[in-house]
């Protein structure tokens, strides 16, 4: 028997906010009176999830070193609603989930021990770790190699159609799962399903197989 595998964006799927440094980062860094320009950290957040910075080298190169934190800015994220019901459905039907995020990996860690998501996901592949970031291939590339993975058996699920269509060209069956984020980043000629919520979601990943 094949194994299955689903693999999981984080922000915009497992959390509400798709695009995180409008959604949450910034207004999070404004009420921390930071000095800097949305450029320019957008800029220090990029190098962050590429794992060329610390978040505490982070939160200094923002200028608030001195009262922001990791814990106390993973606050503000929420989950979608449905998504432990969600995993557990995958968890209980046999596939295997791995989670692909675009992000730092002292902020994955406290958000999936947050909510806790951890007995659900096999590996947390975050770009800070792997060194790159969707939609790159290198990003792809790590999952690819998980072991027991045949990418004609695993579903990638992100709010980014740019991600997916990346996804595609790496061999994975993309799904789109719909965010606020989801329509500035289009691909027109991506025609994939997709789900609205966390039960729909569910029944068409259980449906694929």
């Amino acid at each position: 028997m094949v194994q299955r595998f689903v693999v999981l964006d984080a922000m915009g799927v497992l959390y509400r906010h798709g695009n995180v440094v409008s959604g949450v980062l910034i207004p999070y860094l404004h009420r921390h009176d930071c000095p800097r320009t949305e450029a320019e950290i957008r800029d220090v957040y990029r190098r962050c999830t590429l794992g060329q910075l610390s978040t505490d080298e982070f939160w200094a190169a923002v200028g608030v070193g001195r009262t922001a934190s990791d814990s106390d800015y993973c606050r503000n994220h929420q989950l979608t609603v449905g998504t432990v019901d969600m995993l557990r459905g995958l968890h209980e039907a046999g596939v295997t989930v791995l989670v692909l995020t675009n992000d730092a990996g002292p902020w994955s860690a406290h958000l999936r021990r947050r909510f806790g998501l951890e007995p659900y996901v096999d590996h947390w592949y975050v770009s800070a770790e792997i060194g790159a970031r969707k939609p790159d291939a290198a990003a792809y590339d790590a999952v690819l190699a998980h072991p027991g993975l045949d990418p004609a058996h695993t579903v990638m699920v992100d709010d980014r159609p740019t991600n997916l269509a990346a996804a595609r060209a790496a061999g994975l069956c993309p799904v789109l799962f719909h965010s606020e984020d989801t329509a500035a980043n289009p691909a027109p000629d991506l025609d994939v399903a997709g789900a609205r919520n966390m039960p729909e979601l569910l029944k068409l990943l259980l449906a694929d197989g």
